[in-house]
């Protein structure tokens, strides 16, 4: 019973303690509740399938001056910084933010001073340190303010410390520094480059700061009509925990509800052993009874001696949830916040005693019962040997249970053939051999696009010198990256087609080939493709058939928006690639468009390098080779392709991990309570049996009474579990893919596994009822 109860509420408390700190301890905020997080959006880039995209600086300053339902509104700008001068280079992550963040936030440095409004308008060269890079780098040197540190190849100056855990805007933040917004960057209105976050004022719902926020959008599209007007600009507000926890708050929820129902499941089989405890106890219940023991009396005495049981099952229970998390922590997605501070925490050890009284005090409730209800005379008379009374109680407990079990093993294998589908994927790449690292570029050293591009030139063609190397590109933003970069895009001679939203990308040559990638038609970038030679493009098939359908592109034109009314010069189809996924491998949202990196420069990106061997045994001499170039480059995420394909399942994986682990215990539980009901079945017709074999009947007649039991068991949990499996199916519908929620062949294997699973069962007690010996069992009844 200890080992049930363990088990049950061990799982419980350590997804938990998950949610706890992910969803509870996360963000470490005053009245956090208030915090809102506002994005942009627009019909055009909704038929882009982007729902949502980062606010213009113009935009921004107009809602700080008309809303009446926000204390404040920040805004703040990620960027990759390099540090040098003071050690090894590192790339560090910053956020250029307005002075007032941190007001919103309702923090203060714990060192030092906030940013002032006038350093922002100077754009002055000061920095606040991480609480966590101020630890790593700095070893908690309180010394450190007033120091000039490099950023950039330029000297910025310590002027705090923050807190500790505040993950805003990114869980892995380095420093902030002064946000400077230029002049003619606002009179664009076309400056998508921030994330704002807004303080309510207090009372104030989400709904209510929408629909005021929403109001404010109508006026601004009708007093700046060529830009607000015509992007059809809109507003989206959410809470700062939605925006930041995203999707896997779906994935926690759904691993809630599969636990709870292994709880319950541990609380039907735990309610089923304590009723063959107090059936086999009956004689002495009796007695009591005949003492004198009240009705109250009984019931008490039962409960209370199981209270120990709840002790034992919570002190197991925490030791296995601590070994759970030890496993669980690292393959949560690193994006997460909160998940350093993932712990059995006061709260969960609380919740982990609480659910172990609760489980022992409802399964005990009936045996209770039972016993305060015993006959006395029936009891007195009947002889200690016999098994009675409890039955129809336990096979009921047991059918629920196997209801229960067959909705988490229907869940499980749901999102295991979501899983088996989504990694047949063909992502449009080849990930073998493939190494990836990323890297910034200070414009304080290579202040122009030329010299940005010859500088990316001379790191390929040194990584093309190591032995083993058989290509290598660069690309502005990696598949299956968390960045985006979307543009419209118009087609010379379709205009009635209007925007295309495609994904745009600058790449080099050597890009495709690295990557594996299709060329289907046409050519590949050249070195020839510069700043100064005509504008070429390379489209992949998809927009090639959207736009052209049979048709050769090749030699046609595109252009695209590089502001609300600014357009790219035409740019001529050199070829066609293969597509790719680049978002996710579960969709495909976008058709997607290359530039070569000369002429559309990115000042940060990765390096691709396609390999002959292992990918990481070449990682330390490419990094080597690039520091011969450049010294002071830091270099970050250097992973193998692969790996970026992994992390990207990583959320999928751990989801369809732990439904198998619930359900294989729910198994489990399942096979012990059928295991008690057929043998206190065995137990209570023993006679029966022995009788029928004296008059002549065969082993196999009194072993298919048996495997009856167990089938009618079976039968009627199965019938109760695939009428909940309809709803639980609809509730997992967001997190599957290339499976419907009335999977076919997840309904057939849930009632199949159980099948078995009854079948074990009723092994032991069906080969004992087969062997009773007639002669010993009559005469010892």
């Amino acid at each position: 019973m200890s080992a049930t109860l363990a088990l049950g509420v061990g799982l419980t408390t350590a997804i938990f303690s998950i949610a706890d700190s992910i969803l509870l301890r996360s963000l470490p905020y005053p009245d956090s509740q208030r915090l809102s997080v506002l994005w942009t959006t627009s019909s055009a880039a909704a038929a882009a399938n982007v729902t949502k995209f980062a606010v213009s600086s113009a935009d921004w300053l107009d809602w700080r001056a008309q809303s009446k339902l926000f204390e404040d509104i920040a805004v703040t700008r990620v960027a990759n910084l390099s540090l040098t001068g003071d050690g090894e280079p590192e790339r560090v992550i910053g956020a250029k933010t307005s002075s007032n963040l941190l007001n919103v936030l309702g923090v203060r440095p714990i060192l030092g001073r906030m940013i002032t409004e006038e350093e922002t308008q100077r754009d002055a060269k000061v920095a606040i340190l991480s609480y966590g890079f101020w630890n790593r780098r700095y070893g908690r040197d309180r010394s450190v303010i007033g120091r000039s540190i490099l950023l950039n190849d330029q000297p910025f100056q310590v002027i705090g410390v923050l807190p500790p855990d505040l993950g805003y805007p990114s869980k892995n933040l380095d420093l902030l520094t002064p946000l400077f917004v230029p002049q003619q960057e606002i009179r664009s209105r076309f400056a998508f480059f921030y994330r704002a976050v807004g303080r309510l004022k207090p009372g104030v719902s989400l709904a209510q700061a929408q629909s005021e926020m929403s109001a404010v959008m109508l006026r601004l599209a009708q007093q700046y009509p060529a830009t607000n007007g015509a992007q059809k600009l809109g507003v989206l507000l959410e809470p700062l925990l939605d925006s930041t926890v995203g999707p896997f708050r779906t994935v926690l929820d759904v691993l809630l509800g599969a636990v709870a129902c292994l709880l319950l499941i541990a609380v039907i089989n735990l309610g089923g052993l304590m009723i063959a405890r107090a059936t086999a106890r009956n004689r002495e219940t009796a007695v009591r009874a005949a003492l004198g023991a009240s009705t109250n009396r009984l019931r008490i005495q039962i409960l209370a001696e199981v209270i120990p049981l709840s002790l034992i099952g919570c002190c197991c229970g925490v030791l296995l949830s601590w070994a759970l998390l030890k496993v669980l922590t690292p393959l949560l997605p690193q994006q997460l916040p909160g998940t350093a501070s993932i712990g059995l925490h006061a709260p969960v050890l609380f919740l982990a005693l609480l659910l172990s009284v609760a489980a022992v005090m409802i399964a005990g409730m009936l045996p209770a019962r039972m016993a305060s209800r015993v006959q006395i005379a029936g009891s007195l008379q009947q002889d200690s040997r016999t098994v009675a009374g409890g039955g129809g109680a336990r096979s009921a407990l047991v059918a629920a249970q196997i209801a229960v079990t067959l909705v988490l093993v229907f869940a499980g294998g749901l999102l295991i053939r979501s899983l088996v589908a989504v990694m047949r994927v063909n992502p449009g790449f080849s990930t073998k051999g493939v190494l990836t690292m990323k890297l910034a570029v200070t414009r304080a050293k290579y202040p122009t696009d030329l010299q940005v591009s010859d500088y990316y030139r001379r790191l390929i063609e040194r990584l093309k010198t190591t032995p083993g190397i058989l290509n290598a590109g660069f690309i502005n933003i990696l598949p299956l990256g968390e960045g985006k970069q979307v543009n419209p895009v118009e087609f010379e001679g379709k205009l009635d087609r209007g925007w295309v939203g495609a994904d745009t990308r600058s790449v080099t040559s050597g890009y495709f080939s690295s990557m594996g990638m299709r060329l289907i038609k046409g050519r590949d970038f050249s070195e020839a493709d510069n700043d100064h030679a005509p504008r070429v493009g390379i489209i992949d098939e998809q927009l090639s058939g959207k736009v052209f359908g049979q048709a050769d592109p090749l030699g046609k034109r595109c252009r695209f928006a590089t502001g609300a009314t600014t357009m790219s010069p035409w740019i001529e189809i050199v070829g066609v690639v293969g597509h790719i996924r680049n978002d996710n491998l579960e969709t495909d949202p976008r058709p997607q468009i290359y530039w070569p990196e000369a002429q559309v420069t990115q000042d940060r990106g990765a390096l691709v390098i396609r390999t002959a061997g292992k990918p990481e045994a070449y990682a330390s001499a490419l990094i080597a080779q690039i520091h011969k170039v450049n010294p002071d480059q830091p270099l970050y995420d250097v992973l193998p392709m692969a790996d970026w394909l992994e992390q990207s399942l990583r959320s999928r994986k751990l989801l369809a991990g732990l439904i198998t682990v619930f359900g294989g215990s729910s198994l489990l539980l399942a096979c012990l309570g059928l295991y008690g009901v057929i043998s206190y079945f065995v137990g209570l017709r023993v006679r029966e049996f022995a009788i029928r074999m004296a008059l002549g009947a065969p082993p196999r007649n009194v072993r298919w009474l048996v495997l009856a039991q167990a089938l009618r068991l079976w039968i009627l949990g199965t019938i109760i579990g695939l009428a909940a499996a309809w709803p639980a199916g609809r509730l997992l519908r967001g997190l599957l893919y290339g499976v419907g929620s009335v999977d076919g062949v997840s309904l057939a294997l849930a009632p199949f596994l159980l099948l078995l699973t009854a079948l074990l069962a009723g092994l032991v007690p069906l080969r004992r009822a087969a062997r009773v010996n007639p002669a010993l069992a009559l005469r010892a009844s």
